[in-house]
């Protein structure tokens, strides 16, 4: 494996480790994690530190 391919994966699993502890705070429940990523995302956007790509309106 190239050292590239290995920094992939291991970049890869600090990911889903990082996924796998915040589903284990929250006993893995679907709707707490959806609330806890939605309220994660009004702070940063509060933050204006990042852009976001709105979805655009189905109004004409």
């Amino acid at each position: 494996m190239e050292n590239k391919e290995i920094m992939k994966c291991s970049i890869m699993e600090e990911v889903r480790e990082m996924q796998r502890k915040i589903s284990v705070e929250f006993g893995h429940d679907f709707n707490q994690l959806v609330a806890y990523y939605q309220e994660l995302e009004n702070e940063i956007r509060k933050s204006g530190k990042y852009k976001f790509a709105d979805t655009p309106s189905e109004e004409p």
